[in-house]
C-alpha cells in the first residue's frame, strides 16, 4: 500500500496517497514488526510532506525514529533495509521541501552518517540540499551542492532533470 502511495504522488494525488499510508500505518500497527511499522510511519511522513501537511509529517517522522528498533538486523517480516539515517534523510527533503530552516542541518548529519553505498539516497540528498542552502540564503553552498548533484546523478544515470532544480546560474 505504501509502494502504491509513491504512484499517486508521482501522478499528483498527494492527498490520497497520504490516506493510503495512513491506512498502511493501522495495518502495521496492528501487525508489522518495529522495524516495518518505522519503515511505514516515515512513508507517511513523505506523503504528508508532499501534501503540505508538515506539521503532520514532522509528527510521523517522529514516530519513525521512535519506533526504530535498536537491532536493525534482527527482525521478522519484509525485507527493508533502514537505519536512523534513512527517517532523518526523509525528513530533510520534507523540511527543505517546505524551505524549513532546520533542513541544512538535517540534511548535512544524515549524508554524514549514510551507507556510502546508496548512491542514490545520496545523490537525492544532494538535490535536497541546494533548495535547503536557498531557503537559508546561503547561495555558495547551494551551488556546490547542487553541481555534486548533478554529477551523481549523471553517474547513476538517473533521468533528473538538473533544469528543474533551484539554483540557476550557477557555474558548470
Amino acid at each position: 500500500m505504501a509502494e502504491q502511495a509513491v504512484i499517486l504522488l508521482d501522478v499528483g494525488h498527494p492527498g490520497e496517497a497520504a490516506d493510503l499510508t495512513a491506512q498502511a500505518r493501522a495495518i502495521g500497527d496492528r501487525h508489522g514488526s518495529r522495524l516495518l511499522r518505522s519503515w511505514l510511519a516515515a512513508a507517511h511522513g513523505e506523503t504528508l510532506a508532499v501534501a503540505n501537511d508538515t506539521t503532520g509529517s514532522q509528527r510521523a517522522f517522529d514516530d519513525a525514529g521512535r519506533l526504530l528498533p535498536d537491532d536493525e538486523t534482527s527482525h521478522d517480516g519484509p525485507y527493508l533495509t533502514l537505519d536512523s539515517t534513512h527517517p532523518a534523510r526523509w525528513r530533510g527533503h520534507a523540511l527543505a521541501r517546505s524551505g524549513h530552516p532546520d533542513a541544512v542541518a538535517v540534511l548535512t548529519g544524515a549524508l554524514a552518517e549514510h551507507d556510502t553505498t546508496f548512491t542514490r539516497a545520496e545523490t537525492g540528498m544532494q538535490i535536497d540540499l541546494p533548495r535547503a542552502h536557498l531557503a537559508a540564503g546561503e547561495r555558495e553552498p547551494a551551488c556546490a551542492h547542487r553541481q555534486q548533484a548533478e554529477r551523481m546523478a549523471t553517474a547513476i544515470g538517473s533521468g533528473v532533470n538538473s533544469g528543474d532544480w533551484p539554483v540557476a546560474g550557477c557555474r558548470q
